[in-house]
């Protein structure tokens, strides 16, 4: 007897009824699933948070306009938000991540608003921006963040560059409401910066220099992981292996020793730390090269 002359099984009402049931209580369940990831993750995008407004202090000292420019990209504001707002990350399923333009939304924030967003991550609507990195700009100098304002204040509106809006799609939404994804409000310290920049010694600024810059993708005695497969060395290591030229070579070109490329650290130094005087330049390696690594 071959498997073709064999009874087609016969399903009946109730099996059918069964069937039904079933696949109903599955749409059931996936649709209470993504309702609750929705919920959840929209409940955290939304939230407010009560962060006081501070003014910068009065004797801050305002810099030139070309100052200004320069130290948008010393402190890596360009590398996100570019001329005109940037994509910063546009992953399928996950998200697409906008820095919006600062020529125009400058305008939309009162000083003491854009002081708070940018030191401690929280939006002029109270909600925490995402991608921010307040923790490390709550160090920058009063006079350092005057004199950025003052230069965007006075920069004419460019056009935004398209796409305009972040969108946080279902598997970004899964990741929030799991709690794995770190908006800058949440991180940013209670911590009052400095009104002036501290340049007693080389290794002060250097030190104040590390904590509001490279800490964006550095530790100082430790490597650091971006929870997304790029792992950076210690700094305090990495400086201490270059010479004072060696090390001014790296951040003005983005060539290691041996001339070397390291990928985004090079395209960083490329784009923005050519931007740094060899002054700060030399207090950053002199910081470094003060440090004490611990003992393995």
């Amino acid at each position: 007897m071959s498997l073709q002359s064999l009874p087609k099984p016969v399903i009946g009402p109730r099996a059918q009824k069964l069937a039904l049931c079933f696949t109903g209580g599955v749409a059931a369940l996936i649709l209470i699933i993504v309702s609750a990831v929705y919920t959840a993750s929209e409940c955290e995008l939304q939230r407010h948070y009560d962060v006081n407004l501070v003014s910068l202090r009065p004797a801050t000292v305002i810099g030139s306009m070309a100052e200004g420019q320069r130290l948008i990209h010393a402190f890596g504001c360009n590398g996100c938000h570019r001329a005109n707002g940037g994509t910063v990350a546009d992953i399928p399923n996950v998200a697409r991540i906008v820095a919006p333009n600062l020529t125009r939304v400058v305008h939309d924030y009162s000083d003491d608003e854009f002081v708070r967003v940018v030191r401690a991550g929280v939006k002029r609507d109270g909600t925490s921006a995402l991608v921010m990195p307040s923790r490390e700009y709550a160090n920058i100098s009063d006079d350092d963040l005057a004199t950025m304002m003052n230069y965007l204040r006075h920069t004419p509106i460019l056009a935004d560059k398209q796409p305009v809006d972040t969108e946080i799609r279902f598997m970004g939404r899964v990741a929030i409401a799991a709690g794995k994804v770190p908006f800058s409000a949440k991180l940013a310290p209670p911590h009052l910066a400095p009104l002036h920049r501290p340049v007693a010694t080389p290794e002060a600024e250097g030190e104040h220099l590390v904590k509001a810059i490279c800490s964006h993708c550095h530790e100082v005695t430790a490597e650091h992981d971006d929870g997304w497969g790029t792992i950076a060395p210690p700094l305090a290591l990495m400086g201490q292996a270059y010479a004072p030229a060696d090390f001014r070579k790296l951040l003005r070109t983005g060539k290691a020793l041996g001339d070397r490329d390291l990928g985004l650290m090079s395209k960083i130094a490329r784009d923005d730390l050519t931007h740094m005087t060899d002054t700060e330049i030399d207090a950053i390696h002199a910081y470094l090269n003060s440090v004490e690594m611990p003992d393995e």
